[in-house]
């Protein structure tokens, strides 16, 4: 169970930590106007399928992953972020993971210029060998005309590697100005 003093604390280093790992480099999504920052250890894997996934990274040995999307936001309509955290949690339910814990979330009014929430969304999934427990790790950024989703899946417990790492990714997020 994720408690609160570990949810905030997640927000805090999220707040406050620079990304200090090895950077692989800057990895621009949506024509350019977005980017990311992912470590050099980090191996970009192929989008199978349908996917409406913009990239997608694997940890080392795959014991995690992050993906960006991103989400239209139809003319004249406002993003709607809780909204947005919610479905994505139904459709976590409704691939098959079991919610191990209460959903954390919270706001952000200003992350690179732009509102965001974070959702910390812990789950369970049955495997042939038990149950394997992992965390998805959430930020969903109004950028207007879309909402960005960036997301860490990481096992439980989490390696402070793997953290560091996820966190550095996720503060890297920057969009490209006119004058960058």
């Amino acid at each position: 169970m994720i408690t609160k003093k570990l949810f905030s604390l997640l927000v805090l280093l999220l707040w406050l930590t620079a990304g200090s790992g090895l950077q692989a480099g800057k990895i621009s999504f949506s024509k350019g106007r977005f980017s990311v920052e992912i470590p050099a250890e980090w191996k970009q894997s192929p989008i199978k399928g349908e996917s409406s996934a913009l990239l997608r990274f694997d940890a080392p040995g795959g014991s995690g992953s992050f993906s960006t999307y991103q989400l239209p936001v139809a003319k004249e309509r406002k993003a709607d972020l809780e909204g947005t955290l919610t479905g994505r949690i139904k459709a976590f339910e409704k691939a098959g993971l079991k919610l191990s814990a209460k959903v954390q979330s919270q706001k952000q009014e200003n992350f690179d210029g732009k509102p965001a929430i974070f959702g910390v969304v812990p789950v369970e999934a049955s495997a042939q060998d038990g149950v394997v427990k992992f965390t998805y790790y959430l930020v969903l950024i109004d950028a207007k005309d879309s909402v960005i989703v960036m997301e860490a899946a990481l096992p439980r417990p989490l390696t402070p590697e793997l953290q560091k790492d996820a966190l550095s990714i996720i503060q890297s997020f920057r969009e490209k100005t006119a004058g960058s």
